[in-house]
């Protein structure tokens, strides 16, 4: 295993052992000159200098190392997501800590949409790996490596993400409520707190809607058609896909809490009680602006 630390690369060896690689400094001598030590007369005491305070101490940067976690906090919040990031993060991948797992794995790529952004066990189809072996976009070379191993080893998702929630809920959804987009969508990702039931997902379980005004003033809605998928390797996540793009306009996202289409944990766990009363859940509402 290999990790990086501010002072350098370490390699850990089997048995615990640490091989570090150290280099000395020879202070500009050449080598010692035996002769004029000889001949020269000792040097004048002098009273020892005053001793000065040690400089303040800094804490440790945090390693990175080949896990989502690290690689988040090190890479994809301080690098990434301050254009990847917001309501219109760039090519609409958002990289912040809420949303960034969901929008990566077994989604696909918005610049190149026949390669997942993160492929499961496979770097080398996984557009995340192209893109910064390519452009980098201010993440340092020695720090790719980390990705490709992270990818390698099945781009198991983070500690805060396997952690299982007691209660079944919306843990977050791309667009945010109140988001006011540039351009239409290619999909709405929906991240829940416990693996979904894949075999008993209808796909009318998930509408998308229009929001329409008429000339009296009520409003009303127009469903519009969408495709419904869970990643293979993110069973928390929900990709709801318009069938077109998006004219100008408000839309929400709602879940249909009818017994017949509703949405449920591996576990059997239905969302909050409260929605299904009124039969629906409100997940999200954004506008798409015109140009």
């Amino acid at each position: 295993m290999f990790i990086k630390h501010p002072g350098g690369w370490r390699l850990r060896l089997s048995g615990g052992v640490l091989l570090l690689a150290l280099t000395g400094c020879s202070g500009g001598n050449d080598g010692m000159n035996t002769n004029s030590m000889a001949s020269s007369p000792p040097p004048a005491s002098s009273p020892p200098p005053a001793s000065s305070p040690p400089p303040p101490s800094s804490p440790p940067s945090t390693m990175l190392t080949a896990d989502f976690d690290s690689i988040q906090a090190n890479i994809f919040t301080p690098i990434c997501a301050g254009c990847h990031g917001g309501a219109n993060p760039a090519e609409n991948l958002n990289l912040d800590a809420e949303h960034s797992y969901n929008d990566l794995v077994n989604v696909p790529s918005t610049e190149e949409p026949t390669l997942d952004r993160v492929k499961p066990g496979d770097p080398t189809n996984s557009y995340l790996v192209i893109h910064l072996q390519k452009e980098g976009d201010g993440a340092p070379a020695g720090d790719i490596p980390f990705v490709i191993q992270w990818i390698q080893d099945g781009a198991p998702p983070g500690s805060a993400t396997m952690a299982m929630s007691s209660e079944f809920k919306v843990a977050a959804v791309q667009p945010n409520p109140g988001d006011t987009l540039h351009a239409s969508p290619p999909r709405i990702v929906i991240g829940f707190t416990q693996e979904l039931d894949i075999g008993g997902l209808n796909p009318a379980a998930v509408r998308l809607e229009r929001i329409t005004e008429a000339d009296d003033g009520q409003s009303g809605t127009l469903v519009i058609p969408v495709s419904v998928a869970v990643p293979s390797h993110n069973a928390r996540a929900l990709l709801v896909t318009p069938g077109s793009t998006l004219s100008p306009g408000q839309y929400q996202v709602v879940l249909n809490m009818d017994s017949s289409a509703v949405v449920r944990s591996q576990s059997g766990a239905l969302l909050d009680s409260a929605a299904a009363e009124v039969g629906e859940r409100l997940v999200t509402k954004f506008t798409v602006e015109a140009k």
